[in-house]
């Protein structure tokens, strides 16, 4: 079921091939008991890509909140993926609209005490700060995961720095400092912003500041936040390995999953 335009439409009526043309600017928003989790957060990072795509919507005029929770209650969703996409076409005086759920693979309680496998790969995601499709970066680390069997592909930037995940943030410990990459390379993520919370609440050291690839090895662990995986220790990141069992990775992640379950 789809809502296009706060009208249901059968899954038969609709393609994801649509946004194949124009600009489509996006969010996928996290259903956890049945309600959407830190959809500020969504509804913020959405209006600020908006305006660097220099579009003049007010979002609070869209209604967000009530037809996410409509389609909610219509497909009786208790926990899943919803996208919410605004898709802009020449010769159209506004956008139209979509929301629909779309297929996740949350990671097992084996990923997260054992930490999960990446592969690193030199790709830029054009205007970080926007979330829009990118179909064609999309193909590319779909193609990665599945040919080598990881679970996530890092991207690495033109000067040779690890700056995101194709579809999450990353971050690296190194003497229970933590250091990631500044919003000027990456997408800032609402996972991203959680950690940098957690991090402030608890005085926990933070540095914005990308990591070589070549020198992965020199930090004691790392790890993976976005709507699906949340927060994700990593085992290996090409042939490198990191502890996952790191104690301050175990501490941010206690800290998050009990902010998960607070919202409740």
């Amino acid at each position: 079921m789809i809502l296009q335009n706060n009208t249901i439409k059968t899954a038969g009526d609709f393609s994801e091939t649509i946004f194949e043309k124009g600009l489509s600017i996006y969010e996928v928003i996290r259903v956890f008991h049945g309600h959407p989790i830190f959809l500020s957060d969504n509804l913020m990072r959405l209006d600020n890509s908006l305006k660097k795509s220099n579009i003049g919507i007010d979002i609070s005029t869209l209604h967000i909140p009530d037809k996410l929770n409509r389609l909610i209650s219509l497909e009786h969703i208790g926990e899943g993926n919803l996208k919410y996409v605004l898709h802009f076409t020449d010769g159209k005086s506004s956008p139209d609209e979509y929301i629909f759920q779309i297929p996740h693979a949350y990671p097992s309680q084996q990923d997260y005490d054992r930490g999960i496998d990446t592969i690193t790969c030199p790709a830029v995601r054009e205007n970080p700060e926007i979330k829009y499709i990118n179909g064609e970066l999309r193909n590319l680390a779909n193609r990665l995961i599945q040919e080598h069997r990881v679970y996530e592909v890092l991207l690495v930037d033109r000067e040779g720095y690890i700056t995101e995940g194709s579809r999450s943030n990353v971050f690296f410990i190194k003497n229970d400092t933590l250091y990631t990459a500044s919003t000027t390379y990456v997408l800032p993520g609402t996972s991203r912003k959680r950690v940098f919370d957690i991090c402030k609440e608890h005085a926990i050291p933070i540095v914005e500041q990308r990591v070589p690839a070549h020198a992965v090895q020199e930090y004691d662990a790392a790890f993976l936040t976005g709507t699906s995986p949340l927060i994700l220790p990593i085992h290996h990141i090409n042939d490198v390995s990191l502890n996952p069992q790191n104690q301050m990775l175990k501490k941010i992640m206690n800290y998050y999953f009990s902010l998960v379950e607070s919202v409740f």
